[in-house]
């Protein structure tokens, strides 16, 4: 990513709109924690498995099309617009016909309930799908912002509200539905006005090509990351699967305050940069070495960490799920190497790529987590690390082949977070251990190894002179200027 005024500036924005989001969702997770049981988050998670990779159909890729393509004509806005249509729509009927099938197979009854509230979600989000794709392409976060607080406030609102009056799972389902009822009343407000157009397949078949490539990638991807689920579920029930759920949950706070962040300014970003006959390598070795610097220290710490973090965040009936945390931590770490890569492959229109390297990462993940079902969760939460490894090995050989770099090019400068890592880490575990010796509460043991792991990280950071202090001073620097 060229580190322009205008990507720095979508950066900020983007980053915004993430803190200000985790300032709503992680109070909510917390409350709905204490209001709900394993069991119920368990039978929500199955459905949010089903629903998410039915939304991956529900956009076809029209999404990222937009934001690639060179040259942006009002019939491909008008066929993106259709293609979104029948897919959101016909999905939302299949999901209300199949329903029961599932509720019967796993033989729990709210599964059906569940699932035809989340379909009002995909009856919705065709008005919303296509001007969101045009404010990303344009870059234009500070609209984002505005619009997914909003929508995240309602939808926390929602959930805690229908928790609080004994609505169980139930109360996950509506919460999404409000919020993404909010931010499609915002869009349709605020929106491009070439976003929302007659619908006509004229021209379409460059954006289903692409879409199918972009898709079906996506698809093996997100099946193979969240099919685990469906096996845990199965295996060991509900109950287990809501521990899971809940370790991976703890996992997930980086992508929802920082790789997102970056994520979403990454493929406009570098699809810029390719439009503009740039090379990528240099923007792509610089973000990866950026965000795994912030990664990787991060994992550490919620691999030190988790059963305190479990139990201050979500209440001592969660502290369970705190050895399932820890290995999910540290099978973590090889992805942080090609994070940007599916968001390279896709600014490059690379897209069948993308689809090579899923067919081979997606099967050989779930054959391990099959076999590793066997004996018990944490036996799956410690083969998460093989399906990583084999996607950063593949990735690496394509963006070789798409960027013309070796391997030192695109992951030479992450060699300083590799040290940055350690040595906040080993901070963070010294603080800790004087911490259990003194036999501090929980807050307090929390707070100090917090402060303590924070500090060795910045000054770990400046000794190193790692890549992501560049932009911490480039930020500061900018705060300053804007408050003189």
């Amino acid at each position: 990513m060229s580190a322009t005024p205008s990507v720095r500036g979508a950066l900020a924005w983007s980053f915004a709109e993430r803190y200000l989001s985790l300032l709503i969702t992680v109070p909510s997770t917390m409350i709905l924690a204490r209001l709900l049981t394993p069991t119920q988050v368990g039978v929500y998670s199955l459905c949010a498995v089903v629903t998410n990779l039915a939304s991956i159909l529900r956009d076809f890729g029209v999404s990222e099309y937009l934001i690639q393509e060179r040259e942006l004509s009002r019939e491909k806005l008008r066929s993106a617009f259709t293609i979104t249509l029948i897919m959101a729509w016909g999905l939302a009927l299949l999901i209300v016909l199949g329903r029961g099938a599932l509720a019967s197979y796993y033989h729990e009854p709210l599964l059906a309930d569940l699932l035809l509230v989340l379909s009002l979600n995909f009856l919705m989000l065709p008005l919303a799908s296509p001007s969101f794709a045009l404010l990303n392409r344009e870059l234009a976060f500070r609209t984002v912002c505005v619009v997914q607080v909003s929508a995240n406030l309602a939808n926390a609102g929602a959930s805690i509200w229908l928790a609080w009056h004994g609505h169980g799972a139930m109360s996950l389902a509506w919460g999404p539905v409000v919020g993404i009822a909010t931010q499609v009343l915002i869009l349709v407000w605020l929106r491009p006005r070439e976003a929302i157009l007659w619908p006509r397949l004229r021209g379409a078949g460059q954006q289903l090509r692409f879409g199918a490539m972009f898709t079906a990638s996506r698809l093996v991807e997100s099946g193979s990351r969240n099919g685990h689920e469906l096996i845990i579920g199965k295996q060991f029930g509900f109950t287990s699967l809501g521990l899971f759920s809940r370790a991976t949950g703890l996992i997930d706070l980086l992508a929802t305050t920082v790789s997102s962040a970056i994520l979403r300014v990454a493929t406009p970003a570098l699809a810029a940069d390719h439009r503009a006959g740039h090379s990528l390598i240099g923007p792509y070795a610089k973000g990866t070495a950026i965000f795994s610097g912030v990664a990787w220290p991060f994992m550490g710490g919620v691999a030190l960490m988790s059963a305190d973090i479990l139990a201050l965040l979500f209440g001592a009936q969660w502290v369970a799920a705190a050895p399932i945390a820890t290995l999910l931590a540290l099978a973590a770490l090889p992805h942080a190497l090609t994070m940007l890569a599916p968001n390279a492959l896709a600014a490059t229109g690379q897209v069948k790529r993308r689809l090579s390297v899923a067919l081979w990462y997606g099967p050989t993940h779930l054959i391990c987590v099959l076999v590793a079902s066997m004996w018990n969760l944490q036996a799956v939460a410690a083969v998460f690390v093989v399906g990583n490894l084999v996607s950063v090995a593949l990735y690496t050989r394509h963006l070789m082949a798409v960027l013309g770099a070796r391997p030192r090019e695109l992951f030479g400068p992450s060699w300083a977070s590799v040290k940055l890592a350690l040595g906040s880490c080993a901070g963070l575990a010294l603080a800790q251990l004087a911490c259990y010796e003194l036999s501090l509460p929980l807050l307090p043991r929390l707070l100090i190894c917090v402060v303590i792991g924070s500090a060795s990280w910045l000054g770990c950071a400046v000794l190193l002179r790692h890549p992501v202090m560049t932009e911490v001073r480039r930020a500061f620097t900018h705060l300053r200027s804007r408050h003189a």
